[in-house]
């Protein structure tokens, strides 16, 4: 053994000790997230009032009766939307008037014009102090003037439909007499005055509505007082402006809503009912949003939402969940600072074991490289160190191993001690409420396979022998087709990623990705492929080295879906677990069927070559 190897083997040794000793605190970590997690199992399912009103007027009910009816079926709660000045009018309690209407108004009754813009927005109190609350949230204040015998009050610019009002407590105390819980929809609007301050006390939700966060960007401080007795919803989807400030000092929890147009043109109940239970189990969403139909593209309006009320209600039950209030949770998962280090550790060690993969001096470059990479795309901290375990330790496996049948068993045993890690880095708070989404995700799965391209070719041929030889070699069509399929796969794998892939899946992965959800958690369809083409390779062992590293690329994609799965924090690690179980089951039967099928195909195609070996 020369020097070289006999350093490398020692290095690799002692990261191997590092790495077995870092798994203890991180299996701590690991077991006090997943218990943290399996604690609560309750769920609010609450309804949109403004459209749940919107269906009520075509029955010529009130949005309160309808609701009941609703409420009767399993619904538990409604959302109500703080009022703006344009609510306030149409409810009656107030009048509402453009600068130059109310200038009319003051000709008309032959009084002198007031002097405002055209533009301006004025209202009048027809209920005695119905305009307290719109008066007391807004600065500069509005000015005064007497017209009609009524006293106005106008701000500059149209502000009907934005300018906040304050709650409707009449309507507050109504839903929650008839035992919903309350769901409030606070709204943003500048230099807004004493923010949370009217916050009803019926609410135990804060749902913000629009793109900011009440008081935002001024007033974070009053928001984060008037929020900590209470829980603030994470709409799944959607950017709100200052909410990841407010959300890291009060109660939080995740909602999930549909747009009503999507939903009415597009998502019958049955689709509905499985998207939410789908969140529920996966996502730890707590909050359902539902909207009501209100239009009749798939059908009645009302039985088609008393469907989802009572097939959500249903299906919810099955799966354990309580269905009802939800109380703000205690202070989330904190973990050890420790003990995090000691899982960082860990990481570092499965980098120096990637570096002992490459023949030298390529591995200490590989190694700074991933490095670099996750400082740059994650900033220095606990995340840098999670994307360095989710880009190495999918390579391992198949870079260290020999490849045997079992290597696949053992590779994914590998990514999996790589995913403990990762998870007992990553995951706090904040993390697992998707206020820090994992950084560099896109790397997680285009780097590993590159990784191990790399250290195929560089263990046959040193990069100025293949660069001498791709420059000698003659092109061939299929040497081209070939390498144009594998780049294509690759970019199709990047392309596929996230909840709003740039390329959808087909709708028969839909088909057989809704089937498999009914028996089971739904495996990851990258998994599925690349197990049954690394079980080829593997099995093949006649194939050249070429044929064999280039499928076990698919294979290290599929590790890389592994750790990519982990690494959303907001899925429990138990669901995770479970996917990459069944997926490492069903790609290893595939697997199996795939190698019959190839040798069958080997042998037919030698035979019309005439080949009789």
């Amino acid at each position: 053994m020369t020097r070289a190897g006999g350093s490398r083997g020692a290095l690799r040794r002692v990261a191997l000790w590092v790495l077995a000793l870092s798994l203890l605190p991180s299996a701590w970590l690991v077991v006090d997230r997943a218990t943290t997690e399996g604690r609560d199992r309750r769920v609010l399912v609450v309804m949109d009032e403004l459209a749940l009103a919107e269906q009520a007027a075509y029955l010529g009910v009130s949005s309160l009766e309808l609701g009941r009816r609703y409420q009767a079926l399993g619904l538990t709660g409604i959302a109500l939307y703080e009022d703006t000045v344009e609510t306030l009018a149409r409810k009656g309690a107030i009048v509402a008037l453009f600068g130059s209407e109310l200038r009319a108004l003051a000709v008309a009754t032959g009084e002198l014009p007031p002097p405002l813009p055209a533009d301006a927005t004025a209202v009048a109190e027809l209920t005695p102090g119905a305009a307290a609350g719109l008066l007391a949230k807004h600065r500069p204040a509005a000015t005064a003037v007497a017209v009609a015998g009524r006293t106005w009050w106008w701000w500059p610019g149209e502000s009907l439909r934005t300018r906040p009002a304050g709650p409707d407590l009449a309507q507050v105390a109504a839903w929650a007499e008839a035992g919903f819980t309350i769901a409030y929809r606070p709204r943003n609007f500048p230099n807004l005055q004493g923010v949370g301050s009217d916050f009803p006390p019926e609410a135990g939700v804060l749902v913000h509505a629009g793109l900011q966060v009440a008081g935002h960007p001024s007033a974070h401080d009053e928001l984060i007082a008037a929020s900590r007795d209470r829980l603030t919803a994470l709409i799944e989807g959607t950017r709100q402006d200052g909410l990841a400030q407010v959300a890291r000092a009060v109660p939080t929890t995740r909602l999930l809503s549909f747009n009503q147009d999507y939903q009415n043109l597009r998502l019958t109940p049955d689709d509905l009912v499985e998207k939410y239970l789908l969140a529920a189990n996966e996502r730890q969403v707590r909050v359902l949003y539902l909207r009501p139909y209100t239009e009749e593209q798939l059908g009645d309006m009302v039985a088609n939402t008393e469907t989802l009320v009572v097939e959500l209600h249903a299906a919810l039950t099955r799966e354990g969940f309580e269905v009802g209030p939800i109380a703000p949770p205690d202070a989330g998962y904190a973990p050890a600072t420790w003990a995090r280090a000691a899982a960082a550790l860990g990481v570092l060690a499965g980098l120096v074991l990637l570096a002992t993969a490459f023949p030298a001096p390529f591995g200490a470059l590989a190694a700074a490289a991933v490095a670099g990479l996750a400082l740059a795309a994650a900033g220095p901290g606990w995340a840098a160190v999670a994307l360095i375990a989710a880009l190495v330790f999918p390579v391992l496996g198949f870079a260290l191993l020999p490849w045997r049948w079992w290597t696949l068993l053992a590779a994914t045993g590998v990514a999996l001690v790589g995913a403990a890690l990762l998870a007992a880095v990553g995951s706090d708070r904040a993390t697992m409420l998707a206020l820090e989404p994992f950084a560099g995700v896109a790397a997680t799965l285009a780097v590993p396979p590159a990784l191990f391209a790399a250290i195929v070719l560089l263990r046959e041929r040193r990069p100025a022998a293949w660069v001498r030889l791709a420059w000698n070699h003659p092109v061939r069509l299929g040497e081209v087709a070939v390498a144009l399929a594998a780049v294509a796969a690759l970019g199709l794998v990047v392309l596929r990623r996230g909840n709003f892939p740039i390329v959808g899946a087909t709708e028969i992965e839909l088909a057989v990705r809704s089937a498999l959800a009914d028996l089971f958690v739904r495996p990851r369809f990258k998994e599925l492929l690349g197990h049954p083409l690394a079980l080829v390779a593997l099995l093949q062992t006649r194939w050249p080295w070429w044929a064999r590293g280039g499928l076990l690329i698919a294979g290290v994609v599929a590790q890389a879906s592994v750790l990519n799965s982990f690494s959303h924090y907001h899925t429990p690690l138990v669901v995770s677990f479970q996917r990459t179980a069944i997926a490492l089951v069903l790609g290893g039967l595939a697997g199996l069927v795939l190698w019959r099928v190839v040798r069958v195909a080997e042998r037919a195609v030698r035979a019309w070559l005439g080949d009789r070996r």
